[in-house]
């Protein structure tokens, strides 16, 4: 057998093996993110998305698929257990505009009502709520009086995660497809700190929204500049090259 085919064989073997302890890795990651999620969520009083997102790089539209997907795992969740009414405890205030400024109504929670399998926001008046609720409760109507569903909570806290968890493992699945080493990106659009790319070396025609620029050249990482992956992070390619 060639020489050369042999050590392609190892090298497909050893990369296999990689992919394999990366998979392991992100798995056990993700997993122990549900959890610290559920807790800081609950110590910080924080909405459940805001909790997830935090300090996460994140790309632009999976960002948006999260915050959407909160309704939608609602809507799911109460159709899967049967429940014609919920109410899901969202932001401990109620946001609203007023002469195109934001402002703060924080004498009321902001609650996901479901009904019906419609889903809708309103604001409940904290005074008419139970003094023990926190964010991201559920609770239900019993004699005209909000009650905490301690169970639903929980159940539905993890399918939240879950569904963001889903959508950040896809990300990082797809972002390590396109991460090659020794290849040359293009950058095509600045957004924040994540950047735009274009693989050059493959010579592809797409582009992806690349979440994990290095600090120190996240300034230098401007429209038209050449990026180069190195040893598993980007460089600014050097113009002598």
């Amino acid at each position: 057998m060639n020489l050369e085919v042999i050590k392609d064989v190892f090298q497909s073997i050893k990369d296999n093996k990689k992919v394999q302890g990366f998979m392991k890795e992100l798995s056990e990651y993700l997993e122990s993110n549900i959890k610290n999620n559920l807790e800081n969520s609950r110590t910080q009083n924080l909405p459940i998305i805001e909790s997830i997102l935090k300090g996460k790089q994140v790309a632009t539209g999976n960002e948006n698929a999260i915050r959407f997907g909160e309704r939608d795992t609602i809507l799911a969740y109460a159709k899967e257990n049967e429940k014609k009414e919920l109410y899901f405890v969202k932001d401990n205030k109620k946001v609203y505009w007023k002469n195109n400024e934001r402002h703060y109504n924080l004498e009321a929670y902001t609650i996901f009502k479901v009904q019906d399998g419609k889903i809708e926001e309103m604001e409940i008046n904290k005074q008419d709520m139970p003094k023990n609720i926190q964010v991201n409760d559920v609770c239900f109507l019993e004699n005209g009086e909000y009650v905490v569903d301690t169970l639903a909570t929980k159940e539905l806290q993890t399918a939240i995660n879950n569904m963001a968890n889903d959508i950040l493992e896809k990300q990082e699945n797809n972002l390590e497809n396109h991460r090659k080493e020794g290849h040359e990106y293009l950058v095509t659009e600045e957004v924040g700190n994540n950047r735009f790319l274009r693989d050059i070396t493959q010579n592809s025609k797409t582009e992806f929204e690349e979440v994990d620029i290095p600090e120190e050249i996240i300034q230098d990482a401007t429209q038209g500049m050449m990026l180069k992956y190195i040893n598993g992070r980007y460089e600014i390619k050097n113009k002598e090259e």
